[in-house]
């Protein structure tokens, strides 16, 4: 799938999910269910389904960068959240009854114990966690003429224009 650099998102995701997504994207390399050119993909949960609906139409059918602050984050936080993992959002599906409609080896564990709440799935591919954080302080919003504040906490996934950093 080709990737635009036209905008990316900044999403928050619990830190427990984050993690438990790389166990989803184990399971799936390792499962005999799946075909050899799988591309392991994590679906989190929204109810942000405007925000996402926004993205499709803008995104002519490419993936899009995704900058993820890990919410809920365990130990010292610096006093200004910056973004810590990344993926490339590769599409969302809407929710049945609450629940992801897919697989459920495309959901974190970790999310198993969740109430079915959500209006929408986002679905990441090459999840990972950077190897240098980046300030969010650093982000600037989808054609917005400052970046955001040194403090700004994502409440649920917001464009942003592409940043002009070295994200590996």
């Amino acid at each position: 799938m080709q990737k635009t650099n036209a905008f990316a998102i900044l999403a928050p995701v619990p830190e427990r999910h984050l993690i438990s997504g790389l166990e989803a994207i184990a399971t799936q390399l390792d499962s005999d269910d799946l075909p050899p050119d799988h591309s392991p993909k994590v679906a989190f949960g929204s109810m942000d389904f405007e925000v996402l609906g926004e993205v499709e139409k803008l995104r002519n059918g490419k993936a899009i960068e995704v900058f993820i602050y890990a919410s809920d984050a365990q130990g010292d936080q610096p006093l200004n959240p910056e973004v810590t993992w990344r993926g490339l959002y590769v599409g969302y599906v809407g929710s049945r009854r609450g629940r992801y409609p897919g697989k459920s080896i495309y959901r974190p564990p970790s999310t198993a114990t969740d109430a079915p709440t959500w209006a929408v799935f986002w679905e990441v591919q090459e999840l990972e966690q950077l190897k240098q954080a980046v300030p969010i302080g650093n982000l600037r919003g989808k054609n917005k003429k400052t970046n955001y504040q040194a403090r700004f906490i994502p409440e649920g996934p917001v464009l942003i224009e592409y940043p002009a950093i070295r994200q590996r």
